[in-house]
């Protein structure tokens, strides 16, 4: 859950297992590769993480440089983190976050907490937050499956289809801004639709407020999330998408993306950071040109 309007979140799993088989998990270059990690290694070259210790975990599109700053045995480990994601339009971005892992022991369980604090709080990090709660919380879950059942499901519990959009809880104030009324419960803000997405082929720019994805309310960004990964595994169908824009509401059609673009599902080992930034970028102006050459040929047809 997001605390603290939003600069903290909170996610607590029960995982049937005694707290050294959890621990590892987090506390070993080794660990976060069995669940999350594409890539880990630690400063110290050793696969232990000790405080002082940096360890590098790439995750798709993003790349986490986490310097321990507390290490308490079965009891805490907590982490400096600095973050570097390749955005869908091939730009970097770069954020700070401090995360805390907490352990106890319930009845030969074990009871995991994962806290995270921001210390910024624009619009940016908004995204970042709500993002990242929604993330630990399909995170301890995989977590969960992998020490109890044996399963790897990263593609399935994170590799769903996507809009193309960096978006999040629509506020008070965003909302009235749109005008959307009263009856409708809530909406995502749509920071930004990338060129070339789902959102920006069927019309959604940045400010606008999705309201409703195949007949699904959305009020938050969990709610946006979850529609989404319905679809996951399915025949790419058109959806009837709601939203507000210059205080209007709009229906649209959309066919969700699986392109590694918007889902940020990429393989580190096969394609660096740099090289993913760069077919990004050109994807983007292609997508631009595009747009350009069919504005053209409607206005030699109007013409």
């Amino acid at each position: 859950m997001l605390l603290n309007n939003g600069l903290s979140s909170s996610n607590t799993v029960i995982i049937e297992a005694p707290i050294a088989a959890v621990w590892e998990y987090v506390s070993t270059a080794s660990g976060w590769k069995k669940f999350l990690a594409d890539i880990s290694y630690v400063s110290s070259s050793r696969d232990e993480i000790g405080v002082g210790d940096t360890v590098t975990l790439v995750i798709g599109e993003l790349t986490n440089a986490a310097t321990c700053i507390k290490r308490l045995e079965w009891k805490q480990i907590s982490f400096d983190e600095q973050y570097s994601c390749i955005l869908p339009d091939g730009n970097e971005w770069r954020y700070a976050l401090r995360t805390a892992f907490r352990f106890e022991e319930r009845d030969a369980m074990t009871e995991l907490t994962v806290e995270v604090d921001c210390s910024e709080s624009d619009t940016a990090m908004l995204w970042v937050m709500e993002c990242g709660e929604m993330g630990w919380r399909q995170s301890l879950y995989h977590l969960k499956t992998t020490i109890e059942l044996g399963l790897d499901l990263r593609n399935e519990i994170f590799n769903y289809p996507r809009l193309g959009v960096m978006n999040y809880t629509a506020s008070r104030e965003q909302l009235l801004q749109q005008e959307v009324p009263p009856h409708v419960v809530g909406g995502n803000y749509i920071a930004v639709a990338y060129t070339g997405g789902p959102a920006w082929k069927a019309g959604i720019r940045d400010g606008s407020i999705i309201t409703s994805i195949a007949a699904h309310p959305v009020p938050t960004y969990r709610d946006f999330v979850r529609v989404l990964g319905q679809f996951y595994g399915k025949p790419a169908e058109p959806l009837e998408v709601i939203y507000y824009e210059g205080g209007c509401c709009h229906t649209t059609r959309i066919i969700l993306s699986d392109d590694d673009q918007f889902t940020g599902m990429i393989d580190p080992e096969r394609e660096s950071p740099s090289e993913v930034s760069q077919r990004r970028k050109e994807q983007t102006l292609q997508a631009v040109a595009h747009d350009s050459n069919e504005t053209t040929h409607l206005f030699l047809d109007e013409g």
